[in-house]
């Protein structure tokens, strides 16, 4: 209803959710009827049956001698049947890469769905074979990063994949005409949180470089521009102004552009804000 005037909108509307309340893990656990939803990131979906390997029953009571023998064959013959076809084995070996590399970069697990998604549209062609596989996992990280607007660049998930930069990016561009859709423009604000964090700068570090950035974009300077030597000249000028100074190459190396970049867009910003700053 309309918390002003009172006006019903809408009645009888179905809830999805459980009829049971629970208040910590352990509750929502024992409560629960269903299992997990179902995943992109595992081959199947995660929708088969797992066993558990601990050898307990549903009491939590220890299995005997026998009641374990037929617990272990059981979990053996589950392996074998969850992966019928050397396709689903391949699927297994990629997307556990592509786990194992969102964990490392400590990425959201919308990120890790999106690049799982986009890895299995590819399976359905023939691009993922030999060794190019590696590169298009990279592509498809930084793809799903642009995607869910995390800020991640292609050197960063080149380096944490172990495959050439130059690689990664060809293999990005054939990703995009696969897909038909561009992700939208990185934007270098987005990259200030991060560099303020690498840095160890206060909070209201990243407040005044947002301001400045903003006023960058208003103004349409930021053009044609790197973001992420914008975000990097933005966080070392509010560093200035509000004397928590670092130096251009600490800026430079958090944010992995050189320290050149990082001078000449301070000096842009310095010159379009007519400022005098005083170091």
């Amino acid at each position: 209803m309309c918390k002003f005037c009172g006006t019903v909108i809408q009645e009888r509307t179905v809830d999805y959710g459980p009829e049971w309340r629970a208040f910590t893990p352990e509750q929502r656990e024992r409560k629960s009827r269903v299992g997990a939803p179902p995943t992109p990131t595992i081959h199947d979906l995660g929708l088969t049956t797992t066993i558990d390997w601990k050898n307990r029953d549903y009491s939590g009571k220890s299995l005997s001698g026998m009641s374990a023998i037929r617990a272990k064959k059981l979990r053996i013959l589950q392996r074998k049947f969850r992966i019928r076809s050397a396709s689903e084995k391949r699927m297994v070996q990629i997307l556990s890469k592509v786990n194992r590399v969102i964990n490392k970069m400590r990425l959201p697990q919308k990120v890790q769905e999106e690049a799982c998604i986009i890895l299995r549209k590819l399976m359905e062609t023939k691009l993922l074979r030999g060794k190019v596989i590696d590169n298009y996992i990279a592509a498809a990280i930084y793809l799903a990063c642009r995607f869910q607007k995390v800020p991640r660049t292609l050197d960063e998930t080149a380096k944490y994949v172990g495959v050439p930069r130059k690689d990664v990016a060809l293999s990005y561009r054939k990703l995009l005409q696969l897909l038909g859709k561009s992700p939208p423009p990185a934007k270098p604000v987005d990259y200030v949180p991060r560099l303020v964090s690498k840095l160890k700068l206060p909070p209201h570090i990243q407040t005044k470089a947002a301001e400045i950035l903003n006023y960058m974009v208003k103004n349409g300077l930021s053009s044609g521009k790197g973001p992420l030597g914008i975000a990097a000249a933005s966080v070392y000028l509010a560093s200035v102004f509000l004397d928590e100074k670092r130096t251009q190459k600490e800026v430079a190396d958090a944010a992995n552009v050189t320290e050149v970049t990082v001078r000449n867009r301070y000096k842009e910003f310095v010159d379009n804000f007519c400022i005098v700053v005083r170091l």
